[in-house]
């Protein structure tokens, strides 16, 4: 890797990238990046930049520095494991679930809302059965997290434990030492931190009707579930961002996955060649079903083909795999909070200065 490195075009690449990326981080886009690209046969350049830590500490990132994944565990996990239970017949993607089928929750076309503050609502389940609907079943596609919360708890029907299937399933057959759910405080010193106190998701909660501050949360019958007692204060460092993973445990299904760009990296390399799911779910998987939505990838990616599939995440990381290559960049975007910044022409340029 290292004299790969040092030589010709990969370092060229390796140049190309530090530089765009150290320009974003001097411009404040983000305190840190971390990154690693190649092809279907491994890692080809990687990196990291600033820090992974801004305040109230100064810890620089490193290659081993761990990342909140937020939404692109929706893709390397809990679609990996619906497909997973597919291709075994436990399932077929026509069976329903609470309401929608499998297909339609992989490919957002439940009519589910994009988003609703769960934690402070009740029961989740409940609390999405009363006022999930937002269109009818199929009419279009609505990006929703209240999908991936309901393939979480299909998973944990199937499989027993959702995290324990994914080590089972994905982590361990890979080789995956730097990804989990709910870390270790013995890694902290290697985690990304994020957002200094909640203060994203009660702002989006008032957009959506549904102001925490003024709901009363009913008693949860699943035993996971922490009490609501307001927004969370302080450093976010080691715990998901996200709220409805944070309160019910760790993670939910859209999100709550730790990992290395390295480790992201091999997911979906075994994805992509077969290892995870048969390689016939892996094309199926990856056309296009309902507008730019595959079975839980979206296709299309900024700067790339748009044969290319892959997924985004609100703490700043993505994930896209264009023919035989695969980017991988994650960053803590809302470190010390979450402004709005250009994600979406940022991940451009990255792919477009990681080609070869």
């Amino acid at each position: 890797m290292r004299a790969a490195l040092m030589n010709g075009m990969p370092k060229m690449v390796n140049e190309m990238v530090s530089e765009f990326l150290q320009r974003e981080i001097d411009l404040g886009s983000f305190p840190s990046a971390q990154w690693a690209t190649g092809t279907v046969d491994g890692i080809t350049d990687e990196g990291a930049l600033g820090k992974a830590i801004a305040v109230p500490l100064r810890i620089p990132a490193t290659l081993s520095t761990i990342y909140d994944c937020a939404s692109i565990t929706k893709v390397l996990v809990t679609s990996t494991l619906v497909l997973q239970a597919v291709a075994e017949g436990r399932i077929t993607l026509e069976d329903e679930y609470r309401g929608s089928s499998f297909r339609e929750l992989l490919t957002h076309t439940s009519g589910l809302k994009a988003w609703l503050p769960l934690y402070a609502l009740g029961d989740y389940l409940e609390t999405i059965a009363r006022e999930g609907r937002e269109a009818a079943r199929g009419e279009r596609v609505m990006y929703s997290d209240l999908n991936f919360v309901l393939l979480y708890h299909a998973i944990r029907e199937l499989f027993g434990d959702y995290v324990e299937a994914a080590r089972e399933r994905i982590f361990t057959p890979l080789g995956l030492t730097d990804t989990c759910f709910r870390p270790d405080r013995s890694l902290l010193p290697r985690i990304a931190a994020t957002e200094w106190g909640q203060r994203f998701e009660p702002q989006l909660a008032v957009r959506v009707g549904r102001p925490i501050e003024l709901v009363t949360q009913q008693p949860s019958r699943d035993d996971r579930q922490q009490l609501f007692t307001g927004p969370r204060q302080g450093l976010m460092w080691g715990e998901t961002n996200d709220g409805n993973s944070h309160h019910a445990g760790g993670t939910c299904g859209n999100a709550g996955l730790f990992s290395t760009a390295r480790d992201v990296f091999r997911i979906v390399q075994g994805f992509a060649r077969g290892e995870l799911v048969p390689r016939e779910l892996v094309d199926e998987a990856t056309l296009p079903h309902a507008g730019d939505r595959g079975l839980g990838w979206q296709l299309g990616g900024p700067g790339l083909s748009p044969e290319s599939y892959g997924h985004m995440g609100f703490t700043g990381t993505s994930v896209w795999i264009d023919g035989e290559r695969i980017f991988v960049l994650l960053t803590n975007r809302i470190h010390p909070c979450a402004a709005p910044i250009a994600m979406h022409r940022i991940r451009g340029e990255f792919h477009q200065r990681s080609r070869f």
